[in-house]
């Protein structure tokens, strides 16, 4: 009976273990992944910092040359 009762709890900590194993594979992984995003949100951010750049040195030529709709019917 005691060999029975050591025998189920070394199998119940085996399998305690390898569930710790996968979880910590997982967490691994999920780490790797969020830091791939957040490689590629700086990368969006920067490109979109240099488009504004560009943007506010233009864009007061562009604000006069636009078409802007008229407010009467026509004839």
């Amino acid at each position: 009976m005691m060999w029975m009762i050591v025998g189920l709890t070394t199998v119940g900590l085996m399998v305690l273990g390898i569930c710790a194993v996968l979880a910590y594979r997982e967490v691994v992984l999920l780490g790797r992944a969020l830091s791939r995003s957040a490689e590629r949100v700086a990368r969006a951010g920067a490109e979109v910092e240099r488009e504004a750049e560009v943007l506010s040195r233009h864009g007061g030529g562009l604000a006069f040359t636009a078409v802007t709709p008229s407010v009467q019917g026509t004839n």
